[in-house]
This record gives structure tokens, C-alpha cells and sequence, in this order.
């Protein structure tokens, strides 16, 4: 993956397996979400995040039943962090559905901004999208560039956490 935020490629690694209390989150497989957090990743403006975004091709990966949100969103922040770019993996519970997992980012001109790079089960272009996350209003996707898709929306948000 190209590094597309600094000119030095991130370097010194702190490993994070998000958790709330003793329950640890995992991928589709079983296996626990490892977030590899790069010790001089930083936060990066708005057009840079979606440049990269645009390079990484997560969004390619096929959603099967063994990789799921979770585990698009923990390669989003882990190839982010590697290109030197600060990342948070957030996950979401929903008032009448199941959860979801995105991406947090902080950028230096437009604040705190989510990205969802969950693919899909037929591989028919782009999957990359922006999310409004709040509390008590539905999560709608918009695709972030072309093919524009008319994304459901995904249900309303009960609550979320961030994992920097």
C-alpha cells in the first residue's frame, strides 16, 4: 500500500484487541480483531483519507460468512495505519438488528468522519462509503465516489464505541 499521508512510512507498533469488559471482539472466523496502531500515524486532512481510501482495496474483499464487517474494518485500520495514517475501528450496536463495524478517522479539516469499506458477497465495483454515526438516527451510507450506489439504510443507532 502506497503512503499517501507522510513521507516516512509509520514505524513502532502498539497491538490492540478491542474489547468492552471480557468480551472481546472477533472477525467472521472466530479469530480476535488485532489492530496494529503505527506509534507516528497521525491525523491527516479530509482529501488525503479519501485518497487512500480510494488505494486500498478492502472494499474488493468478498463478505463471506468467515469475513465480515469487523474484518474489513480492522484491514481499513490496519493498511491505514501502516501508510502512516491515524485510525480507529468502531463498532455499533443497532435498536433492532444486528451490529455493524466501520472506521473512524480524525481529520484535520473536517473533524471526526466514518468510513465503512464493507464489501460485498458479488464484487461489482465500489464499496467505500461515508457513515453519519449518532445515536437514535438511522446509519445510511453514501458511496464516496463513483459507482454512487443507493445504500438501505442499516438501522437505528443504539450505541457505539471507538477503539483508537
Amino acid at each position: 500500500m502506497p503512503d499517501l499521508c507522510n513521507s516516512l512510512r509509520a514505524t513502532g507498533t502498539t497491538t490492540v484487541n478491542p474489547h468492552i469488559g471480557n468480551t472481546y471482539m472477533v472477525g467472521g472466523d472466530g479469530k480476535l480483531i488485532t489492530l496494529v496502531n503505527y506509534n507516528n500515524a497521525a491525523n491527516t486532512t479530509y482529501a488525503k483519507l479519501i485518497e487512500f481510501i480510494k488505494a486500498d482495496k478492502t472494499d474488493q474483499n468478498l463478505y463471506t460468512s468467515r469475513y465480515v464487517c469487523s474484518d474489513f474494518a480492522e484491514d481499513v485500520h490496519n493498511n491505514a495505519e501502516r501508510a502512516g495514517i491515524k485510525a480507529a475501528w468502531v463498532t455499533m450496536e443497532f435498536t433492532n438488528v444486528p451490529g455493524h463495524s466501520c472506521n473512524a478517522f480524525y481529520t484535520t479539516d473536517k473533524g471526526l468522519v466514518f468510513i465503512d469499506c464493507t464489501g460485498s458477497p458479488k464484487q461489482t465495483g465500489s464499496f467505500d462509503k461515508r457513515v453519519n454515526l449518532t445515536v437514535g438516527k438511522p446509519l445510511t451510507p453514501t458511496s464516496l465516489y463513483p459507482p454512487y450506489y443507493k445504500w438501505s439504510t442499516m438501522g437505528t443507532v443504539k450505541s457505539y464505541r471507538i477503539f483508537w
